[in-house]
């Protein structure tokens, strides 16, 4: 099996992760998309929505038979994204992963736990938009020699070999995210209190 996994606090899951999901599903030819939701993002400070909430507000957001959604990390004991991705090679040796991500986390890879270990085993496919090449060639983890950046336009049962990372350009996005979610709904929730003072 081709399986991607896309990972996160999920806190809250939005229209974002949906697409990024589909595209992936359709770009490299997927047979599923697992969304990992994390415990607890070990490089944020902000504190999550328990857990059992966050996999019922995910449950109510996917309807797609591809896309499945797991706590498995916290039954693996993990958060950091390497020990996960070690555990579930092992778990299921038969099953090609890549890691799914947007840009912001492209951008921010070199800061993860771990992170050149990740890259020996697992590919990635960042999902970029207009100008791709820009972006890619500004990524930190760039620098990191080994790794082989290849940019797609156009689905295609790429191999998901561990040292490659893909960069697939979309023509939509949707600008939105977890955190500006939760700003939007602190603002609102401050509006509210000084209107009942």
């Amino acid at each position: 099996m081709r399986v991607g996994l896309l990972g996160g606090s999920f806190n809250p899951p939005h229209a974002g992760h949906m697409h990024i999901s589909l595209a992936a599903l359709k770009g490299l030819q997927l047979d599923a998309v697992w969304w990992l939701i994390s415990p607890q993002n070990p490089i944020k400070e902000v504190k999550a929505i328990p857990l059992a909430e966050r996999v019922a507000l995910c449950d109510a957001l996917v309807d797609h038979p591809k896309i499945l959604i797991s706590d498995l990390e916290k039954d693996l004991g993990t958060t950091i994204t390497y020990q996960s991705i070690r555990a579930l090679k092992r778990y299921y040796p038969d099953t090609r992963f890549v890691w799914i991500s947007g840009m912001d986390n492209a951008l921010g890879l070199h800061k993860w736990n771990n992170w050149r270990d990740l890259l020996n085993e697992i590919s990635m496919l960042h999902l970029t938009r207009s100008p791709a090449r820009s972006l890619v060639a500004g990524c930190p983890y760039r620098m990191y020699g080994r790794q082989k950046h290849v940019l797609i336009d156009k689905g295609g049962e790429y191999p998901l070999d561990s040292g490659v990372s893909y960069w697939m350009m979309q023509k939509k996005m949707i600008n939105i995210s977890s955190s500006e979610i939760r700003r939007n709904a602190l603002k609102n929730n401050n509006k509210e209190i000084n209107a009942a003072d």
